[in-house]
């Protein structure tokens, strides 16, 4: 599998990105229509109010990072299960780096929080189909979809790129990873 990754980023007032990107009611339908739904900690349905998780904040800094894939390794997916593998590994892998630049850049801004991809901290799955609270609630993080934003609208808008998605089981170009934090 051969990859390349790239970043970009764009910094806006929190209270005109909550304006322009956020609608709860619309993103939770799309929720409920996940089979993940009510499966993870940092997804749907919360204890919590979604909009209170971006309120007070005074500026957001939002990051996309693009996973392309060059030709041969598309050209090697030849199923969808063989796709969707290549694509996981390469998002794993991607994530295991960045997931820690995240959490330092929280550290630098004391009081701030980032909204990251699904959850992935538990490789043996989520505590919460069986009832039991969260492993590390301190390192949880939600998902911007999860608490209503439209991270499609984002990208093409803030970062320059739209977000591909695969319709008939082949890997696309790329995948984005798409992220903020909100100080």
């Amino acid at each position: 599998m051969k990859y390349t990754v790239t970043s970009s980023q764009a910094t806006m007032a929190a209270d005109e990105f909550i304006r322009r990107y956020r609608d709860v009611e619309r993103f939770r339908q799309y929720c409920l229509q996940c089979p993940g739904y009510g499966k993870s900690w940092s997804c749907p349905p919360f204890d919590f109010d979604p909009r209170t998780r971006s309120d007070g904040f005074t500026s957001v800094v939002l990051m996309g990072t693009t996973i392309e894939f060059d030709e041969a390794t598309r050209a090697e997916c030849k199923t969808a299960e063989q796709s969707s593998a290549v694509g996981h590994e390469a998002m794993q892998e991607v994530w295991k780096t960045l997931l820690p630049q995240l959490y330092e850049m929280e550290r630098q801004y004391p009081g701030s929080r980032c909204f990251t991809f699904r959850c992935v901290l538990c490789p043996e799955g989520c505590t919460r189909p069986q009832g039991q609270p969260c492993r590390h609630p301190d390192l949880m993080r939600h998902s911007l979809e999860s608490v209503g934003f439209d991270i499609e609208a984002m990208t093409r808008d803030l970062l320059g790129f739209d977000l591909e998605w695969s319709t008939d089981g082949s890997l696309p170009k790329h995948i984005s990873l798409v992220t903020a934090l909100f100080k």
